[in-house]
């Protein structure tokens, strides 16, 4: 009885708190409680209950973290699971949305059933249009419902208000203050701004990942472009495309490799067509400047050496001819050898694989191409050799580094 009253008391309050239908799944996924403020329309309860399911099942297989999930009429649902008395439960919120949904598409999935397309529009118009930042701080409270309990409060005494007791010059100057909770609100994310644009300065993807993880709902201007969370952050990340470069370019990333890393995610931002795929993109833009830094860099070398440096980050696929790089940078070409393993301790045949296995990482990691394939894309004419200085840099054979990423 103790169990009820507390899961019961506990899912009305989650209820009142977002207003989008709670509902709470015993372990074989069937509906314990359910809040309902958006009737569901008879024609996608089967579905539903599908996606309960579904949800239930992977909600499981990480106990530690919140879930978004989408289905294919663009309707998402958030989940937990919570335990109530030591027994498991999954916590689900929604539907609810991240972006309008293409009502083509979706009428096009009834064809020519014309009410089940008008039940459809109805439906979807009346849901909550959710924001990156919203989500998270219903992630944020999700993650501590199990522990909410009821809780008593008392009512202030409102006979004698403040205002009362202030003259008209007092008033004035209080309304003339700014707003201070706006001012540190602004403070802050100017202030995480700096530090995710040192981060990436520094090639440090450790400490962009823990400011990723504390600033996640403190960057939402969905409210610049209302009912447009598509567009919204599109204009973000496009503003933050811009200031990853900037930040690479002050951690010492040529020219060369900024401009091509940058008009590739002015493409994809474009292409996104959902709030899930910008997400995504999100994480592999800080990533992958940070990696910019981290693998293209060659600040703290002296002019020669960088310029060496430049030319084989360029042309690393091309065979190396010491002879003509030694033209360009003005210099003997024993000169130039002595120089380069004495500033970066390798010679340029080494630096060159070096740069030759960091692509072919880079080719692992996204693509699903042939070792031989890949091998030849990166300069090297022979696999098996590719192989011997693969595992000989990473301690593994290319085919052993994909399967572990």
């Amino acid at each position: 009885m103790i169990k009820h009253f507390q899961m019961t008391s506990t899912s009305i309050t989650i209820f009142h708190i977002f207003d989008i239908n709670t509902v709470l799944l015993a372990q074989d996924g069937s509906v314990e409680i359910a809040h309902i403020h958006d009737t569901i329309p008879n024609f996608l309860l089967q579905m539903q209950q599908e996606d309960f399911l579904r949800i239930s099942w992977q909600t499981k297989e990480d106990p530690t973290q919140c879930c978004t999930y989408t289905n294919v009429f663009g309707l998402t649902y958030l989940s937990k699971l919570v335990e109530f008395e030591e027994e498991p439960y999954v916590w689900v919120i929604g539907p609810f949305l991240m972006q309008i949904p293409d009502m083509d598409k979706i009428d096009a999935l009834f064809r020519t059933e014309q009410n089940k397309q008008m039940a459809m529009g109805e439906f979807i118009r009346s849901l909550k249009l959710l924001s990156n930042s919203r989500i998270q701080s219903a992630v944020n409270i999700l993650d501590h419902a199990g522990s909410i309990r009821q809780t008593p409060y008392r009512k202030l005494n409102s006979q004698q208000h403040i205002w009362d007791r202030l003259d008209a010059n007092d008033i004035q100057y209080i309304l003339a203050q700014p707003d201070e909770n706006d001012t540190k609100v602004i403070e802050l994310r100017y202030e995480l701004e700096k530090e995710l644009m040192s981060a990436v300065e520094n090639g440090d993807k450790k400490k962009l990942k823990h400011l990723l993880v504390e600033s996640k709902n403190l960057f939402d201007f969905s409210e610049r472009f209302p009912n447009q969370p598509v567009r919204a952050m599109k204009n973000m990340l496009i503003v933050l495309n811009t200031l990853l470069r900037m930040a690479a370019a002050r951690g010492k990333v040529q020219p060369f490799f900024l401009h091509h890393t940058s008009e590739k995610f002015s493409k994809q931002i474009e292409r996104c067509d959902s709030i899930n795929s910008l997400n995504t993109l999100l994480d592999v833009m800080y990533d992958e400047y940070c990696g910019l830094v981290n693998h293209r860099a060659i600040s703290g070398y002296s002019q020669l050496v960088q310029k060496a440096a430049q030319h084989i980050h360029v042309y690393f696929s091309k065979p190396l001819n010491l002879k003509k790089l030694a033209g360009q940078c003005l210099v003997h070409p024993a000169h130039l050898s002595r120089q380069f393993k004495k500033e970066t301790g390798m010679t340029l045949t080494d630096f060159q694989n070096r740069t030759r296995i960091n692509q072919a990482k880079l080719l692992l990691k996204k693509d699903n191409a042939s070792i031989d394939w890949i091998a030849g894309q990166v300069g090297f004419e022979d696999a098996g050799y590719f192989t011997r200085i693969f595992n000989k840099q990473e301690g593994m054979n290319p085919s052993k580094y994909r399967k572990e990423i």
